[in-house]
């Protein structure tokens, strides 16, 4: 596998939802941010943000694809507890006994970061030219 990405998705009504028409967010009919819910979410794709050589198959990656890895995923609140608000959400992988952090946006320069933040959000909106659905539907602390 060549690819990786994590990419939070927020709604703006809490908890699972049925909808219709416009509440969807229709694509066909113009309607795709007039949803509930963000559909283009906030992405962090290394190979996208800069990083071509850290994610794939082969020793020329960082990440070598080829060989076992675990994938960590960390969702980080503003007080350190189950109860806070959702701050970031952070991603590091380890292979051959090593922890390997998650790539630095490098396309978005030295504030690029290498985790998801409403910062990062805004800035990955604005360097790609993406509507910030994500940010006008609450952002992390909506997403809990």
């Amino acid at each position: 596998n060549m690819a990786t990405a994590f990419t939070p998705h927020v709604c703006a009504k809490a908890g699972l939802t049925k909808c219709e028409g416009s509440a969807c967010g229709d694509n066909d009919a113009g309607e795709r941010y007039l949803g509930i819910c963000d559909k283009d979410g906030c992405d962090f794709n290394p190979f996208r943000l800069g990083e071509q050589s850290f994610y794939g198959v082969g020793p020329d990656f960082d990440i070598d694809t080829s060989r076992p890895l675990t994938v960590v995923t960390q969702f980080v609140t503003t007080n350190g507890t189950d109860a806070g608000d959702l701050f970031e959400v952070k991603r590091f992988y380890m292979q051959d006994g090593k922890v390997i952090p998650n790539s630095e946006a490098s396309v978005l320069g030295s504030s690029g970061g290498n985790s998801v933040t409403d910062d990062f959000c805004h800035a990955q909106k604005d360097k790609f030219g993406d509507p910030n659905d994500f940010a006008a539907k609450g952002g992390m602390k909506a997403m809990g």
